[in-house]
């Protein structure tokens, strides 16, 4: 069983790996190479989000159907086959195409190998996901700098190539996994209004998440530093990476509710000192006490999502699409509230969102 959970966390870091260093930095300085405006290469850096947001639900339901490895299997494939398309990608709408099918391989690999690690490991799923999210979060980690100096000294080509590679070796893994065929003959899905809460709170969570990536570097004491908020950036992944197979651990030792409460009150908290900071020790703290708490908070999500339906890639799926759904509109509500409303008002929905949750589960 140790072998099967080790190919899970290499394909997982490899997949993220290359899906990361196709762009960031990657695909905005290629967009630019292409005369792409600003408009333009915002629209193709929506596509594979916007994708996630429909397939992650689509591909955890499927993998429920026809089994966890089939799925992987197409997943692998793409993750081999999209680097490969930019090579034929010269104007935004086949850039834009070329991202949205990129977008299909990561909304299926992430529900359902994480599905899958629950099947085959339902009493540490906790701490096993948190391993997994730790191994890709590595990847992120790893991308922009190796991809960045990569087009310095070489091109975009060779970035190209190396996600290829990287997408064929968990196209290979995919085939060393087990069936864990799906038990359903046909489609069935009934919307639950408790998966849609955890969903609303991981959502919640990733809107701040992607809200902090990208205007960290435009508060006043940072414009010209863009060394230290690449710095704050990598502090904040690494922390995530180390804290959430140990937050998984607990959750699966003293259960769900708990860490949640937690980790979601630290995350609005986090928040509210983005809206009010005046200073870069603010941003550090906040970014830090963010990254504690979101890692804590999802490390429960999820496997609380599988215990609640039995349809677990289902229910995974159904929580990716709705993060994804706040993912893409963090930037855009803080880019028109402006900073300190825009990060007061993702702060008020988390605190929201953890209200109804309490209230929820005391009744659950």
């Amino acid at each position: 069983m140790k072998k099967i959970l080790y190919a899970i966390l290499i394909a997982g870091f490899f997949a993220i790996l290359g899906s990361t260093m196709s762009k960031s930095p990657t695909l905005p300085l290629y967009a630019q190479s292409l005369g792409l405006s600003r408009g333009e290469i915002g629209i193709v850096a929506a596509a594979s989000t916007i994708t996630g947001i429909f397939m992650n639900f689509a591909s955890g339901l499927l993998s429920d159907i026809y089994g966890r490895k089939k799925l992987l299997k197409i997943s692998g494939f793409v993750f081999f086959s999209a680097p490969l398309l930019y090579f034929f990608a010269n104007n935004a709408i086949a850039l834009a195409l070329v991202r949205a099918y990129y977008g299909i391989a990561t909304a299926i690999f992430v529900p359902v190998s994480l599905a899958l690690i629950s099947d085959l490991y339902s009493e540490k799923k906790g701490t096993f996901m948190g391993i997994l999210s730790s191994a890709t979060l590595v990847g992120r980690a790893i991308a922009p700098l190796l991809a960045g100096s990569l087009i310095y000294f070489a091109g975009f080509w060779i970035v190209f190539i190396l996600c290829s590679l990287f997408g064929f070796t968990t196209f290979a893994i995919t085939f060393t996994l087990p069936e864990a065929e799906g038990k359903l003959e046909r489609f069935e899905f009934s919307f639950s209004s408790t998966l849609f809460l955890l969903g609303l709170l991981d959502a919640a969570v990733y809107m701040a998440y992607q809200s902090i990536e990208t205007f960290l570097p435009l508060f006043y004491f940072l414009e010209d530093k863009a060394w230290l908020s690449g710095l704050i950036l990598t502090i904040e992944i690494s922390i995530m990476a180390i804290v959430k197979p140990y937050a998984g651990y607990l959750s699966d030792k003293i259960g769900r509710i708990k860490p949640i409460i937690v980790g979601m009150s630290m995350v609005s908290l986090a928040m509210l000192i983005f809206a009010l900071s005046n200073s870069l020790s603010l941003i550090i703290g906040g970014a830090v006490l963010f990254s504690l708490g979101a890692s804590v908070s999802e490390a429960s999500t999820k496997p609380l999502a599988t215990e609640i339906s039995k349809l677990r890639g289902t229910a995974l799926g159904f929580l990716e699409s709705i993060k994804d759904i706040g993912q893409a509109l963090g930037p855009i509500l803080v880019g028109f509230l402006g900073f300190r409303f825009g990060f007061a008002f993702v702060s008020v929905l988390g605190i929201v969102a953890l209200f109804v949750f309490i209230i929820r589960f005391r009744v659950y």
